[in-house]
């Protein structure tokens, strides 16, 4: 035990793969922030979450090909860092994560911990560097990395070169779907006022889930609404499904 990567909680069991720098844990907080747009409105949280997943069609394409990507971080500086590094303004998002399966009631059906690769001892952070600089890859280099994602992984971690210490993670499309929201927080630091904003999907130190603030949006100016329809969706139907399975399982534990 211990703390080994940032956001991962210091008493959380890590496992390593024998000769790879593969590793097995949970109870992460992820942050990933974006800059805020008008068109934002009206979308439910989870739209707005579902969002950050997102094919890999930039700089990184070379790295994870026909793959669907999301960025976060390990703190709210280290992402709003990164987007600093590329131009945004002080109207931000960001959003606060964690591994579903972590929660005392779980909303999906995904018991597995996080696979994380740690890009950092095994080539990855220097290609990363080398793209960020605008250095192509050799194709040994593009092989590399196809072996690498043959482990599955769900996230690969890597230093931020925008904030000192911090760590940032790529996320895989299999990785992204085992998290879940805990916070969105919306503040828009152009506006004379300082306008924000905080809606709460899950609370308390057990990440207690609130289903449906998942419905939830943003209206004018940092105000909250709800999408209705969210409440009548599949994806609601899933999450409440998940919500009482789990919540059974923990009244039986408590009887027994």
């Amino acid at each position: 035990m211990g703390e080994f990567f940032k956001s991962n909680n210091y008493l959380r069991t890590i496992y390593k793969h024998k000769n790879l720098p593969v590793y097995v844990t949970d109870e992460f907080d992820f942050y990933r922030c974006v800059e805020f747009n008008e068109s934002f409105y009206g979308k439910s949280v989870y739209d707005l979450h579902a969002g950050n997943l997102r094919e890999c069609t930039g700089r990184y394409s070379k790295l994870f090909p026909n793959q669907r990507i999301s960025y976060w971080a390990d703190s709210p500086d280290t992402s709003r860092a990164e987007i600093k590094k590329h131009g945004a303004s002080n109207n931000i998002i960001t959003f606060w994560a964690y591994d579903d399966a972590t929660s005392t009631i779980p909303i999906t059906d995904n018991d597995e911990q996080l696979i994380i690769i740690d890009g950092r001892k095994c080539g990855v952070q220097e290609l990363i560097d080398k793209i960020d600089n605008g250095i192509s890859l050799t194709l040994s280099e593009e092989n590399m990395m196809k072996c690498i994602l043959e482990q599955k992984p769900d996230c690969l971690v890597y230093d931020s070169r925008a904030y000192k210490g911090g760590e940032n993670y790529i996320f895989l499309e299999k990785g992204f779907k085992k998290l879940a929201v805990r916070q969105l927080r919306l503040r828009l630091g152009n506006r004379s006022a300082k306008n924000s904003q905080t809606i709460v999907c899950a609370d308390t130190s057990d990440y207690m889930p609130l289903v449906k603030n998942y419905g939830c949006c943003l209206e004018p100016i940092a105000r909250v609404g709800v999408k209705r329809e969210f409440l009548e969706s599949e994806q609601y139907k899933y999450y409440m499904k998940n919500y009482d399975i789990s919540a059974d399982k923990l009244r039986s534990a408590f009887r027994d």
